[in-house]
């Protein structure tokens, strides 16, 4: 067996990660590289896309160096719903416009009333972070910009171009603009026509395992690698992390509570949600993915950290430790403090990109431990309720992210879902899900099957039974709280 790696790459919504793999799954170097999240105004959420490419190849280059060994291939995956205009140079005419922003939130309402089949032809639920939603108020709002772009590109894509001169997309960055017929595999015409964006400005769609060669030689000698080194297309953060974590099966989920959330699901065909609560996204041929996103997942307990608790401070330890110790020392369901935690808006189940967090129930008694624990618990609901809105109820769930690394919390994620959690030895799930695409590529996997036999479960949290029908109460408040208060905002 060859001793090279696979090195997979997250252009992620705050940073840039590299991780280099054996064949066996095993993690030789790591590297990361922090990209602003910039908001000039308003709603708006902005990267720079010279910046992200600069990253991009230095963490490329440290995770081949350090690898110890030869790297193989080179495999991506994307935060979705990004935008960028190029010029026909192929220069930005604007900066990275990611999910996050939610400037066209005018124009997702009105296509949201309008024009929802397009949501069952896509798979991409109407809201302001999808790129359909976005060139919508280009065309309205600066039309200048969507007359003089040549081509309309996600980060990815823009990389891509960069380093091999190629305008190509995976099938599943696609399918997240709103803008790709999930059924036949190609641009939809009903969207374009809709824009009035002619096919040429898009770039060409092709599989998850599609792969380019050919770098220049001085940038090939910059990375560290051969010129001829593939690098393999890949596909969306969210498709790669259920990959990532073994969720190939039918039936079995991926849970993720990073800064964000999601639930997601394999189906073996497109499956949308009548009233579009859920997306569904393309992976591999018979593989698509259906689930749901949360826009406040581990930023809600940043957000207490940072605003409302900023001297909880001990020398030699991390202030989320200090916050779990307290939340450890509330009962479950925070004494009838109930956070509905739409700090930043909402997207699954119920897309309202203007509904705001609440703070209910509040008394004398309560204190900051109580906050903390509400927050996590209300985090917990969101992504429960999420759940629900899958195509079938899972029968196995299986957790990433940053924030699911917290003991309370994963003990509050199995009483609010009533089930065991697992969780996978796989600090990088989206990484290492694209580094199995890269293996299928290159011909070391011969199915999305194989991958699932590298993923090690290193933790099963089971539910409490005691604290079962606490949860089952909260999570039925929660839910009615939204719904009176929803008009509200």
């Amino acid at each position: 067996m060859s001793t090279g790696c696979i090195i997979g790459v997250d252009l992620g919504t705050t940073n840039v990660k590299a991780t280099a793999y054996d064949r066996r799954g095993t993690i030789l170097s790591r590297a990361s590289r922090e990209c602003p999240l910039e908001s000039p105004a308003p709603g708006r959420a902005e990267q720079d896309a010279d910046g992200i490419f600069s990253a991009t190849l230095d963490v490329i280059s440290r995770a081949a160096r350090e690898s110890g060994t030869e790297a193989e291939g080179v495999a991506f995956s994307s935060a979705m719903h990004s935008l960028l205009a190029l010029d026909g140079r192929g220069e930005p005419l604007t900066p990275v416009i990611t999910w996050a922003d939610n400037r066209a939130s005018d124009q997702a309402r009105r296509l949201r009333r309008d024009a929802f089949d397009i949501y069952h032809r896509t798979g991409t639920p109407i809201h302001p972070m999808s790129p359909l939603a976005k060139l919508l108020w280009f065309r309205e709002e600066d039309p200048e910009t969507f007359r003089r772009a040549r081509h309309w590109v996600s980060i990815k894509e823009y990389i891509l171009h960069r380093l091999f001169g190629e305008f190509v997309v995976d099938h599943s960055v696609a399918s997240a603009t709103g803008l790709f017929n999930l059924k036949e595999l190609r641009w939809d015409r009903g969207a374009l026509e809709l824009l009035g964006l002619p096919e040429e400005k898009l770039s060409r769609p092709v599989p998850a395992t599609h792969a380019l060669r050919g770098l220049k030689r001085e940038t090939a000698a910059g990375l560290g690698l051969e010129p001829e080194t593939p690098f393999v297309l890949g596909a969306s953060d969210g498709t790669l992390a259920n990959l990532g974590v073994g969720a190939t099966e039918p039936g079995v989920a991926a849970l993720t509570i990073g800064t964000s959330g999601a639930v997601r699901m394999m189906v073996p065909e497109p499956r949308t949600h009548p009233e579009g609560r859920t997306f569904c996204y393309a992976l591999a041929p018979g593989r698509w993915v259906a689930g749901g996103p949360i826009n406040n997942g581990g930023i809600a307990l940043q957000w207490a950290r940072d605003r409302m608790f900023p001297d909880l401070r001990e020398p030699d330890r991390e202030t989320y430790d200090l916050m779990e110790e307290l939340a450890s020392e509330v009962p479950p369901g925070s004494e009838g403090l109930v956070f509905l935690p739409y700090l930043t808006g909402e997207r699954a189940p119920n897309w309202n990109p203007d509904v705001r967090a609440v703070l209910f129930g509040l008394t004398l008694e309560h204190g900051r431990e109580h906050v903390i624990r509400a927050v996590m618990e209300g985090v917990a609901c969101q992504l429960h309720a999420v759940a629900r809105t899958l195509p079938e109820e899972p029968r196995e769930y299986r957790a990433t992210g940053g924030f699911a690394r917290s003991q309370l919390w994963r003990q509050i994620l199995s009483d609010v879902f009533g089930c065991e959690i697992l969780y996978p030895e796989s600090p990088e799930s989206s990484c290492f899900g694209a580094a199995l695409i890269g293996m299928q590529a290159l011909g070391h996997l011969d199915s999305l099957e194989e991958a699932r036999e590298l993923v090690e479960v290193s933790h099963r949290q089971r539910p409490l039974p005691e604290n079962l029908p606490v949860y089952r109460e909260l999570s039925t408040r929660f839910a009615r709280l939204y719904e009176r208060l929803e008009p509200e905002f």
